[in-house]
């Protein structure tokens, strides 16, 4: 049974249809009502909507609006979206929508999509293909080393300019994929079946520049030479690297020599130039003649001209109290304990507590020293952003062109990543960010879309990084 019911709100009135109907489950009559719109004719029944009431009565879904949209015009505005979407032509939405769900939900490649059926990024995106056949068809696409040689030709130099220098590193991505690049290899202090990630950064905008992944067992000594020369292919004559100690060996400084190219890098504690300078200089570090403040750290510094490999270099001794009273009382501690202990194994030991030796081929000042070398940090930031923040591990690729195709996708993500929390600030995470951006809702009707009110946190967001968004979109 059904009957119109009447409202009025101030002097308009409204038509409902409501139908009575039997609720087996609470053993009573209950009722239900579709709004018919504003009252015409009464008598003859006749009742208008508005444009928006049609569409509020045709709803068909409500999305995640926010993350996506945010992420999309933000890279219309640093003009990558336009870049990447030339370059990828007929894949770019694919491309594009797996860069938004890295960054907005990173979870393994199988759920993705399950989260384009739930985002906005359907309508943002319509032609991609991200089936887990699609992608696994789009990752062996883009691997392919000519595509991403042709890539980098058109990336770099928009992108980035290395004028200042280039930082590389690299890291370790345990798996257990049947990859000839799957071998085992040092990893956290043991042993693991791994790939070697390696990344270029450019040293003045932290931005990635170049990437390159390696097997396993190799060594960062053995990887440089090739990084280098890979580099020059792509223009990229940079006059400066900043290199973790992984990187040095004889052959590497004399070849960083041959090209001219200035160097800065950590010297590894187990050469016999670290045990030269800790034994004759340390002694006679701690007076305030050698002291530097680093932030709200107060550190040693002495800087010292070396011969390194025949070439003339300088070395920085750079020692902090602080960490060297912890690690001080560890070895005490440990060697009053071993009644074999040697003498004078334990006097070296407790010397090089708290000592960091940096070396470079020109001279530096003390207090440009420790900032200098922990312009590595980017690196290892990009290392935590891929592995937690953009869930790297666990690799889950089966063909190396699949393996690069997935790197060159965490390679983007970072760019994108970079760019992204460069602009919203120290303030922000690019992770609480997205996550309250996700909470603004769209309603999608049959010929639009209707964006929900805004709170004041996704205001905030929104106006810092000068973005509009709309109330409403055509579908």
């Amino acid at each position: 049974m059904s009957f119109v019911r009447y409202k009025k709100f101030g002097n308009q009135e409204y038509a409902y249809d409501v139908t009575s109907y039997w609720d087996s489950n609470l053993k009573k009559s209950r009722q239900k009502q579709k709004y018919l719109g504003v009252v015409v004719d009464k008598e003859k029944g006749v009742f208008e909507k508005k444009m928006e009431e049609q569409s509020r009565t045709a709803e068909k879904m409500i999305l995640d609006f926010g993350d996506a949209f945010l992420l999309q015009r933000f890279m219309k505005k640093s003009g990558l979206f336009d870049f990447l979407h030339d370059f990828f032509d007929d894949r770019a939405d694919t491309l594009l929508s797996l860069v938004c769900y890295r960054l907005c939900y990173p979870s393994a490649m199988q759920y993705v999509e399950t989260w384009y059926q739930g985002s906005f990024s359907r309508f943002l995106f319509k032609e991609a293909r991200v089936s887990s056949q699609r992608v696994s068809d789009f990752f062996a696409y883009v691997g392919d080393e000519v595509f991403l040689r042709r890539f980098f030709q058109q990336y770099i130099p928009l992108f980035t300019n290395a004028e200042e220098g280039v930082i590389i590193d690299s890291t370790s991505l345990p798996n257990q994929i049947h990859l000839p690049f799957t071998a085992w290899g040092y990893h956290s202090g043991g042993i693991d079946k791994q790939i070697r990630f390696l990344f270029v950064i450019d040293k003045k905008n932290n931005l990635p520049l170049f990437f390159r992944y390696l097997p396993g067992n190799v060594v960062d000594v053995s990887s440089l030479r090739m990084t280098m020369d890979e580099l020059e292919q792509y223009d990229v004559d940079s006059g400066y690297v900043l290199l973790d100690a992984g990187f040095f060996s004889k052959d590497n400084i004399k070849d960083l020599y041959g090209k001219e190219v200035d160097f800065f890098t950590r010297l590894p504690a187990s050469t016999k130039l670290f045990e030269k300078l800790v034994k004759a200089e340390v002694g006679g570090l701690e007076c305030f003649d050698h002291a530097v403040q680093y932030g709200e750290r107060a550190l040693y510094i002495k800087r010292k001209r070396v011969d390194l490999f025949g070439k003339t270099g300088y070395a920085y001794i750079v020692l902090d109290p602080e960490r060297k009273g912890r690690e001080t009382k560890k070895v005490l501690l440990n060697a009053l304990d071993d009644e074999n202990a040697d003498k004078s194994e334990v006097e070296y030991k407790l010397l090089k507590k708290g000592v960091m030796i940096l070396v470079s081929s020109f001279r530096m000042d003390e207090t440009e020293v420790v900032p200098s070398y922990y312009l590595r940090q980017a690196v290892e930031r990009l290392f935590g952003f891929s592995k937690d923040d953009l869930n790297l591990l666990p690799l889950r690729v089966h063909t190396e062109e699949t393996l690069r195709g997935f790197l060159f996708l965490q390679f983007i993500s970072l760019v994108v990543f970079m760019l992204f929390k460069k602009a919203i600030g120290k303030d922000h995470t690019v992770e609480k960010v997205l996550l309250t951006m996700r909470n603004l809702k769209c309603k999608v009707y049959d010929d639009e879309v209707l964006v929900q009110e805004l709170t004041k946190q996704q205001k905030d967001i929104i106006e810092n990084l000068d973005i509009m968004v709309p109330k409403k979109l055509g579908v």
